[in-house]
Parts: C-alpha cells; sequence; structure tokens
C-alpha cells in the first residue's frame, strides 16, 4: 500500500481533524474530507447568523491540519480576545466568510481557503447550504439547532437537517465513486458523525460502494447524546440514519487510567463498551488496536498516526482480498 490510496473521511468537531492529520502523514494527497456544516454556536454561529454564511469553523479546523503553510494555518487558528465584535472569532473563519461573500458561494470560499493555506487532499462542506439540525428526542419534544441539543437532557430518538434535500456538493460524490475506502470519523455522533453523511446523495453513493466503510468508535460516551450507548449503539443509530453501510469498526485496545475516568466520570461520561457479539451479530467486522494518544493529561484523545495506520490496514486487507477473489 502506498501513496496512492484514495480516502474519504466525513465528520466533525475535534475528531475528524485528529484523523486528517494522521492520513495527510501516512497517504498523502488522496484524502477527501466531508465536514459536517451544521454548527450553530460560538464564532461559527454568530457569522452564521449576521452574514448568512455557512458555519465556517469545523471547515477550518480540517483546512488547518491538512495545511502545508503552517505559519497560516497558526494566523488562521488564532482567535481575537480583545474587543466586542471579535473576540473568540477565530481569524480563518473570517477569512473564510470573506472569500465565500467574494466567490459567491460556501464550497467556493472553502476551495479558495484550501489554496491559501496549500492543503494535502481536499476539504468540502457537507452539503451545499447552511444546514440545521433538527433532533426528536425519546420524550416526543423536538429542538432545532446543534447548540439546543445539550440543553435539553432528553436522549436523542433521531435526527434529521433542514433544508430537507439539500444537496452534498457533486465532488463529494465522485470522491465516495473513487474511493478505496470511506471513513467515519470519531465525533458526536448526532452532531458531528451522522449530520456529515445526510446530504442529498451521499447515502445513495454509500450502499451502492463495495469498498470498506470504517467507523472509527467513540472512546467515551457524551452526557445528554450517547449516555448509555455503546458500539453497537452507535452503530444501530448509524444504520437508523443511513441505512446498512459500515462494514468494518475500530475500537481501542487500551485500558484507560484511572485518573482519566474519574474526570470523565465526574462530567457523567464513560468508556464506550465494546459489546462484540452484538457488533458481529450485525454483520460488522470489528478491529480492535492501539488507537489512543498517550495521555500526558486526563483528557482522552484518538492518536492521529495509528488511527491513520489502523485505516490503511483495514483498506489493504480488501485489497488483497479484492485480488485474491
Amino acid at each position: 500500500m502506498s501513496n496512492d490510496l484514495q480516502v474519504v473521511a466525513f465528520g466533525g468537531g475535534t475528531g475528524l481533524p485528529v484523523l486528517l492529520r494522521g492520513l495527510r502523514d501516512t497517504v498523502g494527497g488522496g484524502i477527501t474530507a466531508v465536514v459536517t456544516v451544521t454548527d450553530d454556536g460560538g464564532s461559527s454561529g454568530r457569522l452564521r447568523q449576521e452574514l448568512g454564511v455557512a458555519p465556517p469553523g469545523d471547515v477550518r479546523n480540517c483546512l488547518v491540519a491538512l495545511a502545508s503553510r503552517r505559519r497560516l494555518a497558526e494566523v488562521f487558528d488564532y482567535r481575537f480576545e480583545a474587543g466586542a465584535d471579535l473576540r473568540d472569532h477565530a481569524v480563518g473563519n473570517i477569512i473564510i466568510a470573506a472569500l465565500t461573500d467574494i466567490s459567491g458561494g460556501f464550497s467556493e470560499g472553502v476551495q479558495q481557503a484550501a489554496r491559501l493555506l496549500r492543503i494535502t487532499g481536499k476539504v468540502y462542506p457537507a452539503a451545499t447550504e447552511s444546514l440545521t439540525l433538527v433532533v426528536r428526542h425519546a420524550d416526543g419534544t423536538v429542538t432545532r439547532g446543534e447548540s439546543r441539543l445539550r440543553e435539553v437532557g432528553s436522549a436523542v430518538a433521531r435526527v434529521a437537517v433542514e433544508p430537507e434535500g439539500a444537496a452534498a456538493p457533486a465532488e463529494v460524490i465522485q470522491a465516495i465513486h473513487g474511493a478505496d475506502v470511506v471513513v467515519l470519523a470519531p465525533g458526536s455522533l448526532f452532531t458531528s458523525t451522522i449530520p456529515a453523511l445526510l446530504g442529498a446523495g451521499v447515502p445513495e453513493a454509500l450502499a451502492g460502494f463495495t469498498r470498506p466503510v470504517v467507523y472509527a468508535a467513540n472512546v467515551m460516551t457524551q452526557p445528554g447524546e450517547t449516555s448509555g450507548f455503546t458500539v453497537a449503539d452507535h452503530l444501530r443509530a448509524i444504520t437508523e440514519h443511513v441505512g446498512t453501510v459500515v462494514t468494518d469498526v475500530l475500537v481501542p485496545a487500551e485500558r484507560l487510567p484511572e485518573r482519566a475516568l474519574s474526570r470523565y466520570r465526574a462530567e457523567g461520561a464513560a468508556p464506550v463498551e465494546t459489546d462484540r457479539e452484538e457488533i458481529e451479530r450485525l454483520g460488522i467486522r470489528v478491529w480492535e488496536t492501539r488507537l489512543i494518544r498517550e495521555m500526558l493529561d486526563a483528557e482522552v484523545r484518538h492518536d492521529p498516526g495509528r488511527l491513520a495506520r489502523a485505516v490503511r490496514k483495514v483498506a489493504r486487507r480488501a485489497r488483497r482480498a479484492a485480488v485474491e477473489a
């Protein structure tokens, strides 16, 4: 397996950039990142409300992760700490909003930012327009907006996006058709992973995809979103929204240190249980391997290199099996 591997990665938040950093160094330029555009909080939410631009924050994080011009990437990540209007805005968010205005479209603005940063690979928003997350909770209540999900406190039954039928960029569908492997990055299940898959055309393209679709499972549950979820529960939620597309799941082999567990326990989170028999009952292969970053603090995070190497291993196995067949 050389650097000719074509990878399409879906997600948002902090999980997708971690995966992209590993892929940048492991597989080279054959990367297409597809990034959720439902964020309505913080700097992204303010720009979305004031300028009508799709939320640029998650996209910015992915561009920075793949940037060759590292000094400029640092500028993109800089946040203003003073002033009223600029406080907490990331410079890159403002630049992407400006490029969107100049070019006449969010996807076009993102591509111009990608050229500025000379990224390795490609980054596209999950839809060609800004999306609003619609959450149906287990108690029957419905909320609109990603930032309101955790305020409600009731378990999530299902999510959707508005406007319904908003299309994914054509380049995303083309990238899926030409991919060796599709990866669903770790991250918030109902606010990053699933929304990134809901651009019109994506579920259909994945349904016809004959190579591995790999889910990098979350290590910890997320209070207000996936409390009590096992790995199989995460997989069932993905299936309920986009169909039976996942073929393989990556789960960590490491035991987490007590100092990390106690910190998360205090926040209402717990390790996501790998219920192997349930996963295999779903027809999904389980890959248990070292995935966690060496912890110098109490935060549990995936290691970019380990995650990317695990993805490459799954793709290599599938390619070898196809040749032998």
